[in-house]
């Protein structure tokens, strides 16, 4: 009897909190309807809800930074990351801007034919931009197109540009035009420190200068003094293998810091290669080179087990590093099999570490990398993506991966106090990763004011010069001060 007075009370409860949540979604029928009916018609409903949670998400994340006929970066987004080229030492100091101009003699042209021209042209040059390490693509107006390549030599960089006007100009989405003349192409190099005006500005008088040498022309300013000096793959190879055996990888530490308590969330570990010529070379120049060498995870692996030791070496205060592991150490076999022999002999604490990837990566090899990552969780190890918001695209691994944190890319920081579209991309990436728990970080923080209204925009913690430059050791709160 019990039991079953039990029962009739649970079915009530039930059948109670059923009938209010139907009221709240306004389901006219429920009353009428069995309690599983009404259950299927809530889950509908809030299935659909989600769905568009997940558009209004994807819309405020892009919004003020994406052309939406073309579905690139417009001229803002574009701005922002050539001054995060031209200013933040972790990139490589040179490379080039090619601006792209369709030429419409035919001015009867629909608005549609035009679009689809362009986009064809950013077709083609995302097939272009695979080839090289670091690229972005935007939209600078109606008829201008861009593309910035980063560590770009001046001989390939003139080379790029010929073979572009030859591409483009026989792209498929000019099948049907009756005139010879397209587009044009000028672009200019850029060194670090130097100012966007200058580059777009030079760029822009390459442009005309173009126009002048005929149809389909390219041409471009090259300036190759102060240019750091080339060296081929056998030298980066020799190099870079005496660097492992005299362990002349410098470490260093910059601290994230909370906002909520101002205190140390972890640090994350900078990696500089101390050159033959004792000279400490970023490692945006070296992993290039290691990557073409085959020598990225033997770096990897002495990166986390130096970490490592540093971290285990105080073990007396919370001193958590990141670490950012290449793509090509997640897919190799030889790599994981090291890992976790390190984790048995007792080299590697899981639990001391976070393991960084870029978003960039991650979107591009996710089908391959998923599975390695849910097993870097397992094993124990904090997982956080960086460099997000480079790309545009959903950030669908959110509901797959069991993320820690994100950390905003420095471009997407460095200014935002000045400019609307950026608070506004923020904001967009806060709430979408805010409904999965996964806190929100920024990097390359170097002004109070872009602390402060990050702060305002919900951000959980930052790192940057604006607290602290890279260290040669683990620190904590007390000592910064």
């Amino acid at each position: 009897m019990k039991d079953a007075r039990l029962q009739s009370v649970s079915r009530q409860q039930l059948e109670s909190a059923v009938s209010a949540v139907a009221s709240k979604l306004e389901l006219t029928k429920w009353q009428k309807a069995e309690t599983i009916d009404v259950v299927s018609q809530i889950a509908a409903q809030v299935d659909q809800l989600l769905k568009r949670e997940l558009e209004v998400r994807h819309l405020v994340r892009v919004q003020g930074l994406v052309d939406h006929e073309l579905a690139v970066g417009n001229r803002v987004f574009f701005e922002s990351k050539l001054q995060h080229y031209l200013s933040d030492q972790s990139e490589a100091s040179f490379g080039a801007i090619y601006i792209i101009q369709l030429y419409y003699q035919d001015k009867t042209q629909s608005g549609m034919q035009q679009v689809s021209q362009l986009k064809g042209c950013i077709d083609v040059l995302h097939g272009i931009a695979a080839g090289y390490a670091d690229t972005v693509i935007a939209r600078l107006s109606d008829t201008d197109l861009v593309l910035l390549v980063a560590g770009i030599s001046p001989k390939d960089m003139e080379k790029l540009g010929d073979r572009m006007a030859v591409l483009l100009s026989r792209a498929s989405c000019f099948a049907g035009c009756a005139e010879q003349d397209i587009l044009h192409i000028g672009y200019a190099a850029y060194q670090r420190e130097q100012t966007s005006y200058q580059i777009l500005s030079e760029a822009d008088m390459a442009l005309k200068t173009a126009q002048l040498h005929g149809p389909n022309a390219a041409f471009g300013f090259v300036q190759n003094e102060d240019k750091p000096e080339v060296k081929g793959s056998v030298w980066w190879r020799s190099e870079l293998n005496k660097a492992l055996q005299e362990q002349r990888f410098v470490l260093g530490f910059q601290p994230v810091f909370s906002w909520h308590d101002q205190e140390i969330l972890q640090h994350e570990v900078l990696v500089r290669l101390q050159s033959s010529d004792d000279v400490q070379v970023p490692a945006a120049v070296f992993l290039p080179m290691a990557y073409n060498c085959g020598l990225t995870s033997q770096i990897d692996q002495h990166v986390l087990i130096k970490a490592a030791k540093i971290c285990a070496a105080d073990v007396g205060n919370y001193n958590r590093c990141s670490v950012n592991i290449s793509v090509q150490s997640l897919l190799e076999p030889q790599w994981w099999q090291w890992l976790e022999h390190s984790i048995l002999s007792g080299q590697l604490e899981p639990k001391q570490l976070a393991i960084e990837i870029s978003e960039h990566h991650l979107l591009k090899h996710y089908k391959q990398l998923r599975r390695g990552l849910l097993k870097l969780h397992k094993l124990g190890f904090t997982l956080i993506v960086d460099q997000v918001g480079l790309a545009i695209d959903n950030a669908l691994y959110i509901d797959d991966l069991p993320l820690e944190s994100v950390k905003l890319h420095p471009s997407v920081v460095r200014n935002i106090d000045q400019h609307l579209e950026q608070q506004l991309f923020v904001r967009g990436l806060i709430a979408t990763f805010a409904g999965k728990s996964i806190r929100v970080l920024a990097t390359g923080i170097e002004l109070a004011a872009e602390w402060q209204v990050l702060q305002k925009l919900g951000i959980a913690g930052g790192q940057g010069f604006h607290f602290s430059k890279p260290l040669n050791q683990i620190i904590t709160h007390n000592q910064l001060l």
